[in-house]
């Protein structure tokens, strides 16, 4: 933005602020496990990542790419200021 005082350009910058973004990340991944069935591995896998960090039936695993990525919420986040 500007603006001529006098004949002079002053030029007006924006001070950034600190935001908080929520966000929704959609990642697809391969994963090797035992299992009785198709219908068991997939139940297997679902489970396990469910769980967290300690996979119990996953034994490999493999980030294939990021399917989506979408803001759910945005609101103020002043200690950054």
């Amino acid at each position: 933005m500007c603006a001529a005082l006098g004949g002079n350009a002053v030029s007006e910058k924006r001070q950034p602020n600190g935001y908080r973004v929520r966000l929704r990340v959609v990642e697809e991944y391969d994963v090797a496990l035992l299992a009785e069935s198709p219908d068991d591995a997939k139940v297997r896998a679902e489970a396990d990542l469910r769980r967290g960090d300690q996979f119990e039936d996953i034994q490999d695993s493999w980030p294939e790419e990021i399917v989506s990525v979408e803001a759910l919420a945005v609101e103020p986040y002043p200690e950054l200021e």
